[in-house]
This record gives C-alpha cells, structure tokens and sequence, in this order.
C-alpha cells in the first residue's frame, strides 16, 4: 500500500541585519577572565545548528581580524534573519567572543539587541 509523504516547505529567511552587541568595559575584562577558562568543541556548534543557526567565520578586512557569525535561519525565531558578531586577533578568540555573546550576554535570546552596529573602534568586538 503506498503512503504519501508531507513534504516540510522550507522558509527562506531573509537577512535584516546585525544585532548590537558591543561589550561595555567591565564584558571586556569578563571576557579577559572568562576565555581562558573555555573549551569548545565540534558539538558545541551542532547544538547551534539544531537550534537554527548557521556559523561562519572569515577574515575581516573592516576591522582587520577574524570575524564569527551567527545567522538565525530558523523562521521559526523572533530574530530570524539577524546576525550576531564578534571579531578579534585570532579565529580561537573571535569564536569564544561569539559564544560569550550569545550565551552570557544576550542568554539566546536576541530579542532585544536587533538594531544597526557601526565600528566601535575597539580591539574586539
């Protein structure tokens, strides 16, 4: 007996920009204290992957280091189609940055930090 299968339509998310989240001095020396301490792992961003985001990381020519990214593809999101950042000297640093953001700042939940970033002049971001 043939069965028909539902077929999931994707929805494309479209992008609506970067989410403001610059660190305020007293993130920074958190940071200074709080990324020695981490250790990520490949599972780490498969956690993120299931729950609707996809990852990237690349050279930053803007601020002339390694850029991390989050994207919320997931329609599903509140924030969908934004991008959380974070930039620094090295590819180990940038994506500690990124967690740090997403999981002690904004506590994965991008809600209220959708707005515009402008350089900020800072050694990282």
């Amino acid at each position: 007996m043939a069965t028909s299968k539902k077929l999931s339509k994707k929805v494309k998310v479209e992008w609506k920009g970067y989410l403001r989240v610059n660190l305020t001095d007293g993130q920074e020396r958190d940071f200074d204290e709080w990324f020695p301490k981490q250790t990520i792992q490949i599972s780490d961003f498969g956690i993120l992957a299931n729950n609707g985001f996809k990852f990237s990381l690349a050279w930053d020519d803007f601020h002339s280091g390694v850029s991390a990214s989050l994207f919320a593809s997931d329609a599903k999101l509140a924030w969908a189609g934004y991008v959380l950042t974070a930039w620094a000297d090295s590819a180990e640093e940038a994506v500690a940055l990124l967690f740090y953001k997403h999981y002690i700042i904004c506590e994965e939940d991008w809600e209220h930090f959708c707005d515009v970033v402008e350089k900020s002049g800072r050694k990282r971001g």
